[in-house]
């Protein structure tokens, strides 16, 4: 009874701080309310602090009650809480995805000026306009002073950019060199610098694809996985972005149809829960399978016995 009392007097706040105005019948009756009730729990919510005001019959809270200023005082950031979040947003640097995100989205709400990072902003900006206009014009760019972890260099690049990634943190390129696609990171970039050429290898561009597992690559394998209600339940909980590639498929199973571009993670997975799957459809994920469960086989020793042998 107290929480049915609780709940009509929350939703009556609701309905009448949410920026728009009712009249009484339209708050009883989406209330479930009459109006003697209505004007009971009106009087209520004005003996507790709250500022009300009928204009033309229709109502509604102010917003500058005393309740909505604590409210907003507890929960709102300081300058001095914004400018703490951003600088350790800064310090974390540049290979997060999520870190950029909420370090632009605090800028740009707080509207932070920070002049030390201005330099390298405008630097960003410039190697994103030169990519943007050879994108947009199919021309090759050079990526100068570029410094790959990988090789332990430092040194140009031509490639055919086609795709930005990352919000604008990374480019996916054709390199002509190695003749691969490759992802470049733009602050591993000195400049950019358009090359007079067009693409030439516009059929060989390949998107990156990062399946559920985190693993990345350019080629797709399609596994189809009959799950029982263990290996359901807790690839739901694991994985539950994935929620909607999981089907009925009878008394307590599942089919699982799943794109990935290594079966490492997918194999993970399977193993630990092998008797509670069923292998649907890819053969060469059957085949991986076999010889994931191969290796964990003890072979036989020299003398003929096996290795658990006595």
């Amino acid at each position: 009874m107290r929480f049915d009392k609780l709940k009509k007097q929350l939703g009556l706040l609701i309905l009448l701080s949410d920026g728009r105005n009712y009249t009484v019948d339209e708050l009883c009756e989406r209330m479930e309310l009459s109006r003697r009730n209505f004007y009971y729990l009106l009087d209520f919510i004005k003996h507790a602090g709250f500022i009300v005001f009928k204009h033309e019959g229709f109502y509604h809270i102010d917003r500058r009650s005393p309740f909505f200023t604590q409210l907003l005082q507890a929960i709102q950031f300081t300058d001095n809480d914004v400018r703490t979040i951003h600088s350790l947003l800064t310090m974390a640097g540049d290979n997060s995805m999520m870190v950029n995100r909420l370090r632009r989205k605090i800028e740009s709400a707080y509207a932070l000026s920070v002049s030390t990072h201005s330099s390298i902003r405008r630097q960003v900006d410039s190697k994103l306009k030169v990519l943007r206009k050879a994108m947009e014009h199919k021309r090759m760019v050079r990526l100068v002073g570029y410094s790959s972890p990988h090789s332990h260099t430092v040194k140009d690049r031509i490639v055919e950019p086609f795709l930005l990634l990352h919000d604008d943190q990374d480019v996916r390129c054709y390199e002509l060199l190695s003749h691969e696609n490759k992802t470049f990171k733009l602050s591993r970039m000195e400049r950019v610098e358009e090359v007079d050429v067009p693409w030439l290898h516009e059929d060989q561009h390949r998107q990156v694809f990062t399946d559920i597992f985190m693993f990345c690559g350019e080629d797709r394998h399609r596994v189809k996985l009959r799950l029982g209600q263990l290996s359901h339940n807790l690839f739901i909980e694991e994985y539950p972005q994935g929620e909607y590639l999981v089907t009925p498929d009878g008394d307590d199973t599942w089919l699982l149809d799943i794109e990935v571009c290594d079966y490492r993670g997918l194999g993970r997975f399977v193993l630990g829960l092998f008797k509670d799957i069923e292998i649907v459809e890819d053969d060469g994920f059957r085949e991986y399978m076999r010889e994931e469960i191969r290796s964990l086989t003890p072979g036989p020793s020299p003398n003929g016995e096996g290795s658990g042998q006595r």
